[in-house]
């Protein structure tokens, strides 16, 4: 019902930039519930995301966070349509959100999207809200969600029922899907955790190495079946991981565009983690 909501406008001004963490903190000096939840404005809701998301929570968790997609029927009523560019976004999404969901799995949460996020108050407080990161402008998400678990006891979990999936447009242009993965690239840098932005590096340096010695290769200068065995690393666990993830987001219909969205990925990761690490990107529309 419209009476159960309120709109807030936070500064308006116009002057400098309001990004979305200090909206979120001016929200909660006017919220009175004990379980927060965020979502972007060019998103898509279930009816039933709130009751999905809430009932995941027990005495012990203090975040919950939810799966996001892309839907191409978005882009379509935008004007677009179902190009193959469109559909490799909403692959190599799947890819970055489950990951983040593997993390979760094993106790070492890493990445969760702050259009389909819940958090206990007593948790962001506990943490002190996005203290020691509020100055970046990304980060109202992963950084948050890392640093209640670095700093509490709070259980961190993932709410995987297809009610609570929450779907965004892909984007409809290359410079724009580069700059917005690139503007996420660069808070590797400001991971608390030391590992997390080493293996990142590591991560980086490899796919590098993948794309700097296929032209060696087929030069005859490098041994092609130490190459082969190098992509065979990188399809193996993605194919595992992406399957998985089609699954659940009934998204089967992407899989013959596995293998394509895969060599892609490397030239386009090169990019983006050079221009994310030297901050050579907009943010938003700015």
């Amino acid at each position: 019902h419209l009476d159960n909501f309120k709109l807030l406008v936070h500064r308006t001004d116009g002057k400098t930039p309001t990004y979305k963490k200090a909206a979120i903190a001016f929200a909660l000096q006017h919220a009175r519930g004990e379980i927060i939840m965020t979502t972007d404005a060019d998103c898509v809701l279930s009816p039933e995301w709130v009751e999905s998301m809430v009932r995941q929570y027990d005495e012990e968790t203090g975040m919950v966070a939810g799966l996001v997609s892309f839907d191409s029927g978005l882009e379509k009523s935008d004007g677009g349509s179902r190009s193959i560019f469109s559909k490799l976004q909403t692959l190599e999404f799947a890819g970055i959100v489950f990951a983040g969901v593997g993390a979760v799995g094993i106790g070492k949460p890493l990445i969760c999207n702050g259009s389909n996020l819940s958090y206990r108050r007593q948790a962001f407080e506990d943490v002190d809200g996005f203290s020691g990161h509020d100055h970046l402008p990304s980060g109202d998400d992963d950084l948050l969600m890392q640093s209640i678990h670095k700093k509490t006891e709070w259980k961190i979990k993932y709410n995987l029922e297809r009610s609570a999936i929450n779907y965004s447009r892909p984007l409809k242009s290359v410079p724009g899907f580069l700059n917005q993965r690139s503007r996420w690239a660069s808070k590797g840098v400001h991971y608390p955790a030391i590992w997390i932005s080493a293996m990142l590096f590591m991560i980086y340096l490899f796919y590098a190495g993948l794309f700097l010695l296929t032209p060696s290769t087929i030069a005859g200068l490098f041994p092609a079946p130490l190459l082969a065995a190098g992509f065979a690393l990188k399809l193996i666990p993605e194919f595992l991981v992406i399957t998985q993830a089609l699954n659940i987001l009934d998204r089967r219909d992407l899989f013959p565009h596995f293998l394509l969205a895969e060599f892609l990925q490397i030239p386009y990761v090169i990019v983006v983690g050079f221009r994310g690490f030297f901050n050579l990107f907009k943010w938003k529309n700015g």
